[in-house]
């Protein structure tokens, strides 16, 4: 089952999120280990410095930087002083385009964020805290514009004709639900795309039928898990397979060992 709750470094239990959304101010005052959640996170530092952990990679991060971390991702820090404006969402709540870039992007520090964009964030916290009736549409609005705003070049690539596009779509759908039970009736039902057109027209862009696209986006999920100490039991169904047995088998069929013997190799390495 998939961890929709915050995370314990944040110790955020006392507020109410409204809805998915959650804006709040943070002192994260020591190191916390790498941990993973199922929405997207931004935090915009606002005093201090340190280390940003990242999967396998560590970002030095200070005051007005901005982090961006996706739900495929590992994060955590290296720090004793810092201060953020932090806010969570899921793609499912944003429009459709904005769901479709968010699918296509990655991890990031960002440098110098604009004025614009600061202002913005602390607008969100405005809003998130007065918690008026319309609060949810309004941090909706803002995060959609502010993510335009930070990703400007990649989403003018997201125009009408990606977005009447059904297979892009379904594609980016995909890339942020794989975790759940996607087949192709589920997929042609959603899009209302007849699953032989959808197949052909998938594999012409991807390279790869869909049971395979599908798989390499769990097995990845799911080595990032075991590499994060997860056990395998735990790593085969929070990425999306049904079963241990032939999770395992599939597993030692693509990379020669078992998912016990990928963690044991990890830890000695």
């Amino acid at each position: 089952m998939k961890n929709k709750t915050l995370p314990y470094i944040y110790n955020q239990s006392h507020r109410v999120k409204i809805g998915d959304y959650l804006v709040c101010q943070n002192k994260i005052l020591q190191n916390h280990p790498l941990h993973q959640h199922d929405f997207y996170e931004f935090e915009y530092i606002v005093e201090g410095e340190g280390i940003h952990l990242v999967n396998d990679r560590s970002y030095p991060i200070e005051k007005g930087d901005l982090l961006f971390i996706t739900p495929m991702d590992f994060h955590g820090f290296e720090t004793q002083n810092i201060k953020t404006i932090t806010w969570h969402f899921f793609a499912k709540d944003m429009s459709p385009e904005i769901a479709f870039l968010l699918s296509n992007l990655k991890a990031d520090v960002i440098k110098n964020v604009n004025e614009k964009s600061v202002n913005d964030f602390k607008y969100l916290l405005e809003i998130f805290n007065a918690k008026g009736d319309y609060a949810a549409l309004q941090l909706k609005n803002l995060i959609e514009l502010i993510i335009v705003d930070l990703f400007e070049c990649k989403a003018k690539n997201v125009d009408d004709n990606v977005l009447g596009d059904g297979i892009s779509q379904a594609i980016g759908y995909i890339n942020i639900n794989f975790r759940d039970e996607i087949t192709l009736d589920t997929i042609s039902q959603r899009f209302h795309i007849s699953p032989s057109y959808f197949s052909r027209e998938f594999k012409k862009r991807t390279g790869v039928c869909f049971s395979d696209y599908l798989a390499d986006k769990r097995f990845d999920y799911a080595k990032k898990l075991l590499k994060n100490g997860n056990r395998v039991i735990d790593a085969c169904y929070e990425s999306g397979f049904s079963g241990v047995r032939n999770f395992t088998r599939r597993f030692k069929a693509l990379y020669g060992i078992t998912p016990t013997e990928y963690t044991k190799q990890q830890n000695n390495s």
